[in-house]
């Protein structure tokens, strides 16, 4: 038993036509005739006229194609992710609000310029339903809209090219056992030619040798494919990549999420930023979003904060964790743990809180989604982020307990801690260590004169022992060691200050000196201290008291009359005094003489502007 008829034919050398006839009684049906410039179908009221320059059409049915990449959508299919077609019923009409209005005028004529234009760029489907109906055209219309609208809108068939298959699909949608369908399937094969080309050449690599332009370019112009129908197909084609979809269609999502209000809230446009960004890592070309943004942003303010760009970077990496699509939440790669990190670290330095909301809201964020969804997964991605927050900060803490801590308690496990710590930061970069923990405490003002020493030691030490030239137990020991110095040097220098008071002329003679520096070791070892470096710390003590009283009782004065802050930065520099220290001094004599305790801040800031006013 016959259950569908077809024809194949062309009526110009770029336009062919496959016609599929089903549904009932069609083995004794005449449905066509041949003219010399045309071909014509018809049943039952019904006309479909394919002519050498277009189609004319009459009667009961509509055109249906597969949406193209980057046309206009009405809103109601963009937000339903199965619809994948284009459904236009004849005589009907759209409003302003996108509701559809049927008419009785169902007659209709289009170029093929226009169909494969406005249509999908290589492929388009008419068709129309034969039946004994003899009511109004607009209530038959609808009716067949009802049946078979939702079918058509979202079946995969259109884009694979099934055309049995549809068939034998929209004839059980219609459900009419005396009705019968007419399909017609219009291809541009100069169209198609050249969008085959481009896919052949793209989904290679994503890219296109010089050999395969110019061979575009050559099919381009031998069909005379105008630039825009040229940019259509290429939008297309690179949409349709996996690597590709998998990312726009991400982007797409958001902007259709944010489609009913007026504002794109700032996660949302960090989301969208951050998608632009794995664009680029996967050579993704920024048209695609470009197009999306112009059909979907249209008139959309964009809800921004005041914060700065490192933030906004962060705020973009760690909405990675929430896209759609699962694969894309993998794309947290070593480079953005960098970034995290190094924006942690700003944070931190500048006192920025700002970090810390972003980190909360996410938490806060990753918790909701794991109570609604029951699944823990996203909360571990989000924990082994944290991970790296918590080696950062255990670092930063040691480090600068190291650098600015007068006794600390340094043990083997505290070693074994960072080194287990920076082998993570290595593995991420072998320089990020260094920017992290290392830069900023030598370049920081109040480093210590043995803060400094003991971040060195620990530094050659770390090298040692990844090299095996060194145990935990001797860099411990290294540590300790100028750990011990520097509690010794503070107790002398406190016992010598107090007894320069009353000694101070002794102190001249080498007598004096010798005998003040016996006395505190009789102190030292009262107290249990050994003291057996004592004789040289002694001398560098008095040298550095020496240096205060000058600056003291001889340099202030002069900085604070001169207003010189100059004066005061090259002391500060040479001397190999703590500026801590000295500046503690500084608000001790500012006391004294009855001034502000910011007056010399005031002097540098004034100074300061003075050396850099423009000439």
């Amino acid at each position: 038993m016959i259950k569908d008829l077809r024809l194949h034919g062309r009526v110009n050398p770029g336009i062919e036509f496959f016609t599929l006839v089903g549904g009932a009684d069609i083995a004794n049906a005449y449905f066509y005739e041949e003219g010399d410039s045309y071909i014509r179908f018809f049943s039952k009221g019904n006309e479909f006229l394919i002519e050498t320059d277009g189609i004319r059409y009459s009667g009961a049915g509509g055109s249906f194609c597969e949406y193209m990449f980057g046309v206009e959508q009405p809103i109601k299919d963009l937000v339903k992710k199965d619809v994948a077609n284009r459904l236009v019923m004849f005589g009907a009409i759209q409003d302003k609000k996108e509701r559809i209005i049927f008419t009785n005028n169902t007659t209709g004529k289009e170029g093929f310029d226009r169909i494969f234009l406005h249509g999908n760029a290589v492929v388009n489907y008419y068709f129309f339903v034969s039946s004994d109906y003899r009511g109004e055209m607009r209530k038959r219309q609808e009716a067949i809209l009802k049946k078979v609208g939702k079918f058509l809108k979202r079946t995969t068939l259109v884009s694979e090219g099934k055309d049995t298959e549809l068939m034998e699909d929209l004839v059980n949608e219609l459900d009419e056992h005396a009705s019968s369908i007419f399909l017609f399937r219009l291809v541009n094969r100069h169209n198609q030619d050249y969008y085959m080309a481009f896919h052949g050449f793209y989904s290679r690599d994503k890219l296109m040798r010089a050999d395969e332009k110019r061979l575009l370019a050559n099919i381009a112009s031998r069909y005379k494919i105008d630039n825009y129908q040229q940019e259509r197909m290429k939008i297309d084609v690179m949409y349709r990549h996996p690597e590709n979809k998998r990312i726009v269609d991400e982007y797409k999502d958001i902007l259709v999420a944010s489609s009913l209000r007026d504002v794109l809230h700032p996660s949302e446009l960090a989301r969208l930023g951050r998608l632009r960004t794995l664009s680029l890592r996967e050579n993704i070309p920024s048209i695609l979003f470009d197009t999306l943004d112009e059909l979907l942003l249209k008139g959309k303010k964009l809800l921004e904060i005041e914060e700065p760009e490192y933030l906004k970077e962060t705020r973009a990496i760690l909405e990675n964790l929430f896209f759609k699509d699962p694969a894309l939440k993998r794309h947290i790669i070593e480079e953005d743990i960098i970034k995290l990190l190094k924006a942690r670290h700003r944070a931190q330095s500048q006192s920025d809180m700002g970090f810390e909301q972003i980190l909360l809201d996410a938490g806060r964020l990753c918790d909701e989604i794991a109570r609604e969804t029951n699944n823990l997964e996203l909360l571990e991605d989000f924990g082994a982020i944290i991970t790296y927050f918590d080696r950062y900060d255990n670092i930063r803490s040691l480090m600068g307990q190291l650098a600015f801590a007068e006794d600390i308690r340094f043990s083997e496990d505290t070693l074994r801690s960072i080194i287990g710590n920076k082998k993570a930061f290595d593995a991420l970069s072998p320089v990020l260590f260094e920017e992290l923990f290392v830069k900023d405490i030598f370049e920081n003002r109040y480093l210590t004169r043995y803060g400094k020493k003991k971040v060195s030691a620990l530094l050659k030490g770390l090298k040692r022992i990844e090299d095996g030239n060194a145990t935990y137990n001797q860099v411990v020991k290294t540590i300790g060691a100028i750990t011990n110095e520097e509690r010794l040097y503070h107790y002398l220098h406190r016992a010598l200050k107090e007894k320069m008071r009353s000694f101070f002329p002794g102190l001249d003679l080498k007598e004096g000196r010798e005998e003040i520096r016996r006395e505190i070791e009789r102190e030292l070892k009262e107290k249990g201290i050994r003291a057996e470096v004592l004789k040289g710390l002694f001398e560098r003590v008095l040298l550095d008291l020496k240096k205060e009283s000058f600056y003291i009782n001889h340099l202030l004065p002069i900085i604070i009359e001169g207003k010189d802050v100059r004066l005061r930065e090259d002391f500060l520099e040479n001397s190999g005094l703590d500026r801590f220290y000295i500046e503690t001094l500084e608000r001790e004599y500012l006391n004294t003489k009855g001034l502000r305790q910011d007056y010399i801040e005031e002097i540098g800031r004034i100074r300061n502007h003075d050396i850099y006013q423009p000439l």
